[in-house]
C-alpha cells in the first residue's frame, strides 16, 4: 500500500513538472528540485529511509537576488518555492535554514516536521527572509552547512538518516572588504572528515556564470559522487534539473561507521583483535568485505570470511580481524576495506584503514671489546649485525664515558633494509688521552620515529706511548727540581742567580797571597788574588817566578769538610813550611806564613780565621 501512495506522489510530481515546462519560472525550478526528492525517496522498490531526511537549505540573501544591480528579481519566487517544499516535506524530516551574504545566519535549526504547526513555524521564518545584504560569502556558507552536517551525522540515529544540503544562489562569490574570508576549497577537510555522508546540490539561478569553484568542490572525490552543480539561467531547463536531482536519494545505498580509524600498532606474525565496523543499508541485502592492500604488505583479512546479512535501516556490527605476516615490514600500511553487495545493486563502500606494524630492531653482539689501543691510534674493526623489519636510515652515536674516543667508522648515516645489515665499527682515540679503561654505549638511532633506539656496550683500554711516559717523567722531575730550588732560595734567602753563582764559586780558591821575601820589583806583584783566578787548584810556581827557580813546589786546592769550604796547601816537591812547620798537606788560615826555600808568602783569607782551640786539623809529615 505504501508503494502505491508513493507512485501517486511521483505521478503528481511529473504533472507539476509538465506545468513547470509551460511557465518556465524560477519558482517552479526550486519547488521541483526540492519536492521531488522526498517523494521519489518514498518510491524505493525495497523500503523507505528510516528517520527521513535532514534538509539543510542555504539561501543567498545578497541584494542581487531581488534585482539590485540590474539582475532579475528572483527572491520572492525562491521563497515561495521553499514554502511549497515545506508543505510537501515528509513527516520525520528536519529542516535547517541558513541565509548568507557577507556573513552567515542560522534562521531555523533542525526543525522536525511532525505536524502542520511545524510547517507553519517554518513558513513564518521563510516569509521573514529579506535579500538586503551586500557581498556573497559563499565559502563561509559552505563551511557552516558542512559543520552542521557533521553534527547531524554524530547523532545516535545518524546511520538511519540522510543529510542533503541545497545551496540556492544567483551568481559569483564576492568577498570584497570582508576580513579573513573563507575560501571555498578550504572546506574540503570537512568532506574528508564526514566520510561521504552528505549530499550537496548547488542550484545556480542567475543569468551570469556561476562560481567556478563550486564545480571543483562538488566533484571532489571526498564527496564520493554525492555532489552536483545544477544550472538553469532563467529556469528554462526544469526537466533536466529534475532528472539530475531525482535519482540521487532513491538509490539503494550502504553506509558505514568506523569507530576507531586506526588499529593499535600490531606485531608481525600476530592476529589483530576484532575491530567492529558498523554497516547499514537502506534495503535488505547481503554484503561481503574485501581487503585492498596497495602496498602489498601481505596482510590478510581472516574475518569476516562469509557474507553478512543486512536488514534495511538496521545497524549491523561487522567484526574485522587481520593476519599480519611474520616478515611484514614495519611502519604504516594504508589498507582499504571494501563493503560490496552480493547482487551488486548497491554501490560499494570503501573504508580507509591505516594499520601500523610495530618495528623490530635488534643489534648483536650486546658487547664489543676493542682491546688495548695506544692514544692517537685507531682500533681494529669490529662488526655489528642489525636485524630489522623497517627501511630507512640510522646513525650510530655514543653515550657515557667517551670524551677522548670518537667513532671513526661508520662516518655517515647507515642505510637499513628489512633483514640483516652489517655495520663495521672503528674507534679513534685522541692523542691527548690518558691511559685507562673506557666503557660506553654505542646507540643505533633510526630516523624512523616508530622504531626505538638499540644499544651495545663498547670497551677498550688506552695505552700511553713510551715517549709520552718519558716526557711526563721528565716533567715531573723538572717540577720536583723547581720546587727544591724554590725551597733552597727561601732558606738561603738568595735568588736563583745568586745560588748559581754560589755553586760556581764552590770549587774556586778564595783569598790572596802576599809575597814577603824576596820583594818583587813591582809593588803590583806583591799581592796575588786567588779569587780572581777563578780556579779550584793552582801551583805556586805558576804564580811566583821565584819559586819556579827552586827545587821545591806546592799547590793550593779547595777542599770541603763538614759542609765548610777550606783551602789546603800540598807539597809537590822539595820542603814546604807553614808557620815554620814542615808539612806535606796543611789547611791554611788567615795570615798563615808559607816558606819555600828562600821564598816567604803570607796567606790572607779574612773569612777563614784560625780557631782559638788547638787541633786545627793539620796534617804534618
Amino acid at each position: 500500500m505504501s508503494n502505491y501512495y508513493a507512485w501517486i506522489n511521483l505521478s503528481m510530481s511529473f504533472r507539476y513538472f509538465k506545468h513547470c515546462l509551460i511557465f518556465r519560472s524560477i519558482q517552479s525550478l526550486i519547488f521541483l528540485a526540492l519536492i521531488s526528492i522526498p517523494n521519489l525517496c518514498s518510491a524505493s522498490a525495497q523500503t523507505t529511509l528510516k528517520g527521513g531526511i535532514d534538509w539543510i537549505l542555504v539561501v543567498d540573501t545578497s541584494a542581487s537576488m531581488r534585482g539590485v544591480g540590474g539582475t532579475k528579481n528572483i527572491f520572492e519566487p525562491v521563497k515561495n518555492s521553499i514554502t511549497e517544499f515545506v508543505n510537501t516535506a515528509r513527516l520525520g524530516d528536519t529542516v535547517t535554514i541558513y541565509t548568507f551574504d557577507k556573513d552567515v545566519t542560522l534562521n531555523a535549526d533542525d526543525i522536525k516536521i511532525t505536524s502542520n504547526p511545524d510547517r507553519g513555524k517554518l513558513k513564518q521564518i521563510i516569509n521573514s527572509l529579506q535579500a538586503e545584504g551586500v557581498r556573497t560569502h559563499t565559502g563561509k556558507a559552505v563551511q557552516k552547512a558542512l559543520q552542521h552536517s557533521a553534527l547531524l551525522n554524530k547523532r545516535t540515529d545518524a546511520l538511519g538518516r540522510t543529510v542533503s544540503i541545497v545551496f540556492l544562489t544567483d551568481g559569483l562569490e564576492d568577498v570584497r572588504g570582508i576580513p579573513n574570508p573563507v575560501p571555498i576549497p578550504s572546506n574540503t577537510q570537512f568532506l574528508r572528515e564526514q566520510q561521504c555522508k552528505p549530499y550537496i546540490f548547488f542550484v545556480s539561478l542567475g543569468l551570469k556564470e556561476h562560481e567556478k569553484q563550486l564545480n571543483d568542490f562538488a566533484s571532489n572525490p571526498a564527496l564520493c559522487g554525492k555532489g552536483q552543480v545544477l544550472r538553469d539561467p532563467g529556469g528554462v531547463q526544469l526537466n533536466k534539473l529534475a532528472q539530475n536531482i531525482r535519482p540521487a536519494l532513491i538509490k539503494p545505498k550502504l553506509d558505514v561507521n568506523l569507530p576507531t580509524a586506526n588499529l593499535q600498532p600490531v606485531s608481525p606474525g600476530t592476529t589483530t583483535e576484532p575491530l567492529n565496523i558498523n554497516g547499514i543499508s537502506n534495503v535488505n541485502g547481503k554484503v561481503s568485505l574485501q581487503l585492498e592492500d596497495p602496498q602489498q604488505s601481505g596482510i590478510r583479512l581472516i574475518s569476516p570470511d562469509r557474507t553478512i546479512d543486512l536488514v534495511a535501516n538496521q545497524e549491523t556490527a561487522i567484526p574485522v580481524r587481520l593476519q599480519i605476516p611474520a616478515e611484514a615490514k614495519g611502519g604504516a600500511n594504508n589498507l582499504r576495506l571494501v563493503l560490496i553487495s552480493a547482487d551488486q545493486a548497491i554501490a560499494p563502500i570503501k573504508i580507509d584503514l591505516p594499520v601500523t606494524i610495530q618495528s623490530k630492531l635488534q643489534i648483536q653482539p650486546t658487547k664489543l671489546d676493542f682491546g688495548s689501543i695506544e692514544a692517537g691510534k685507531t682500533t681494529e674493526t669490529q662488526t655489528l649485525v642489525v636485524r630489522t623489519n623497517i627501511s630507512g636510515t640510522a646513525s650510530l652515536q655514543q653515550q657515557g664515558n667517551f670524551k677522548d674516543v670518537s667513532i671513526a667508522e661508520p662516518s655517515s648515516t647507515i642505510s637499513l633494509q628489512p633483514g640483516e645489515t652489517t655495520i663495521p665499527v672503528q674507534l679513534q682515540v685522541k692523542d691527548s688521552s690518558f691511559a685507562g679503561d673506557r666503557t660506553f654505549s654505542l646507540v643505533l638511532k633510526p630516523d624512523n620515529s616508530i622504531a626505538s633506539p638499540v644499544s651495545t656496550e663498547a670497551h677498550l683500554y688506552i695505552l700511553m706511548p713510551l715517549w709520552r711516559k718519558i716526557v711526563i717523567w721528565l716533567l715531573l722531575v723538572l717540577l720536583v727540581l723547581l720546587i727544591a730550588l724554590i725551597v733552597i732560595c727561601l732558606i738561603q734567602r738568595k735568588t736563583p742567580l745568586e745560588l748559581v753563582e754560589d755553586f760556581r764559586n764552590r770549587k774556586r780558591l778564595e783569598g790572596a797571597l802576599v809575597v814577603l821575601e824576596p820583594l818583587p820589583q813591582s809593588s803590583e806583584d806583591e799581592e796575588i788574588s786567588l779569587t780572581h783566578l777563578q780556579k779550584g787548584r793552582v801551583c805556586l810556581s805558576e804564580l811566583i817566578p821565584a819559586i819556579a827557580a827552586t827545587n821545591s813546589d806546592a799547590e793550593l786546592v779547595t777542599v770541603w769538610r763538614l759542609g765548610k769550604k777550606n783551602i789546603d796547601v800540598r807539597c809537590l816537591k822539595g820542603v814546604i813550611f807553614v808557620n815554620t812547620k814542615k808539612i806535606n798537606t796543611d789547611e791554611l788560615f788567615n795570615e798563615d806564613i808559607i816558606e819555600i826555600d828562600n821564598v816567604k808568602l803570607q796567606f790572607n783569607w779574612i773569612e777563614h780565621q784560625r780557631p782559638s782551640e788547638p787541633g786545627s786539623g793539620q796534617t804534618n809529615s
